[in-house]
């Protein structure tokens, strides 16, 4: 028997491309196709059996962030997919897709995204998880996974984190924040977006820094009459709103359980309100009502104890829906979520962290590579208040080329969630559409970088843009009197424009 402390074993080569993406969610089937339709080979690895990520087995259905606030797509493969989901889910699924949030129909999705990827070119490996990384120097040559093959080799020459999580990026060595930063919310007071969602009240600051949004798991449920529940949606209720006392609440055999807890007049719920969407079908509605704190996605025990607590909360939730709430007296579930949803973990540090300030006044990138229009949105990390933040101040936001690019690492890219933002700034980023956008970029960065035998920081952006602008991504390129001023070496042919 080996020692269990230092277990080794061969690894033979399983696969080889030219562009390896690791994770096949939003971000990372987007970077797969756009790589291979710049030429690469590409290979897209995710660990579930699936693409889309949270959109199709996490149940997180609407597809925000597609569009500027004006309500002018952002173009690209994300809006190329959008356009095939509504198709589809008619054909397939029924219902419509016509509202504006896009309700993403996940089972449409999950074969809308690999039918796409398929016949773009995409090599598509399920279940395979990333364990380790080959790096020698300052280059990443391979990846170590597990399949059921056992441990394998994956070589490559670019690589992409698209894992949400940034495992690709932590386990090649690059520096990381895991989490909010010292003093990140001070910002948003000279802002105005410090206050909770509708409510007057300031947040304040955190009590330590590294506070991470909650954990949720989404279900959807049948038979719902919406217009009778509406009227409770995204309040802050107590006991008599209900119809019933603090006494009485103490009787469910769910009072004082994790996201239940008595302790004041208001309704103890896991998220402190009823909320609830129109589903795309008559009668269903999605629920986003579970939330456990203090669960870092990172670690392993951790993530377990955080999808332990939230599936016992879908059943709560929904025991609490159909007891309370008009509207749902005879509702039913009809598919909860197959993984735990995280906001928030690992962000790279790349060649710039995008501060949410920059996002909220719509800061202005002669490298602009993608763009954002979705709220500040920071899920309170400490309990069951609302949301914190607000409405940006501008038609739409920039992405930097930078905030994708680490500092060590010549052959690594950043997409998605795990890209280089402040706590603040993540919480509008992490969104479906931005993830999309971002995953296109690198993808395309990808491509070029092989193509002109450079590391991936040292490409020419102006030629980047042009790729994205030829894929039908709207992209507003600032002159470079608009753009602010930067020393970065990266951006020395867009300063000579």
């Amino acid at each position: 028997m080996k020692n269990p402390s230092s277990y080794s074993t061969p690894l033979p080569l399983l696969k080889r491309a030219d562009v390896v993406v690791v994770g096949g969610g939003p971000a990372g089937a987007c970077a797969a196709i756009a790589a291979v339709r710049n030429g690469v080979s590409t290979l897209l690895i995710e660990q579930y059996g699936c693409l889309g990520g949270m959109m199709t087995l996490g149940m997180v259905t609407p597809l925000d962030a597609r569009t500027t606030r004006s309500n002018q797509p952002f173009g690209g493969i994300l809006e190329e997919l959008v356009q095939q989901v509504i198709t589809e889910t008619r054909q397939y699924s029924g219902g419509g897709g016509k509202d504006h949030h896009l309700y993403s129909s996940p089972h449409v999705m999950k074969h809308v995204l690999v039918e796409t990827a398929v016949k773009s070119g995409v090599d598509v490996l399920f279940h395979a998880s990333l364990v380790d990384v080959v790096r020698r120097g300052d280059e990443i040559t391979g990846l170590v996974v597990h399949t059921k093959s056992g441990l394998c080799l994956i070589e490559g020459h670019i690589f992409i984190d698209a894992t949400g999580d940034g495992d690709l990026l932590a386990r090649a060595g690059e520096c990381f924040v895991t989490g909010s930063e010292p003093g990140v919310l001070r910002g948003l007071t000279e802002t105005g977006l410090n206050k909770v969602h509708e409510e007057e009240s300031s947040y304040g600051e955190y009590e330590h820094s590294g506070q991470m949004q909650p954990v949720t798991i989404m279900f959807t449920m049948g038979n719902v009459d919406l217009e009778r529940g509406k009227p409770l949606i995204n309040r802050k209720l107590k006991y008599a709103d209900i119809g019933i006392t603090k006494e009485e609440f103490l009787k469910l055999p769910y009072a004082n359980t994790p996201g239940f807890q008595v302790d004041g007049d208001e309704l103890p719920l896991p998220q402190g309100r009823v909320l609830f969407f129109k589903n795309r079908r008559q009668g269903e509605v999605v629920v986003n009502m579970t939330r456990v704190t203090g669960i870092n996605g990172t670690d392993a025990l951790d993530l377990s104890r955080g999808e332990v607590i939230a599936q016992l909360q879908v059943f709560h939730v929904i025991d609490f829906l159909k007891r309370f709430i008009p509207g749902f007296e005879n509702a039913y579930l009809l598919e909860s979520g197959d993984v735990l949803g995280v906001r928030e973990t690992r962000r790279l540090i790349g060649r710039h962290v995008l501060r949410g300030k920059e996002a909220i006044q719509c800061t202005p990138f002669p490298d602009v590579i993608a763009h954002g229009s979705y709220i500040i949105d920071i899920h309170d990390p400490q309990g069951r208040r609302k949301a914190i933040g607000g409405e940006i101040h501008g038609d739409c936001y920039d992405i930097p080329y930078r905030s994708l690019v680490p500092n060590t690492v010549t052959n690594l890219i950043v997409s998605g969630r795990c890209i280089s933002t402040d706590h603040v700034a993540h919480s509008s980023t992490r969104i479906q559409g931005t993830c999309m956008l971002t995953g296109q970029a690198a993808g395309t960065a990808a491509a070029l970088a092989l193509q002109t035998s450079c590391p991936v920081a040292n490409i020419n952006v102006p030629q980047l843009q042009k790729r994205l602008l030829a894929a039908n991504v709207r992209l507003r390129v600032p002159a470079p009197s608009e753009a602010r001023k930067t020393d970065d070496p990266s951006l020395a042919v867009l300063n000579a424009l």
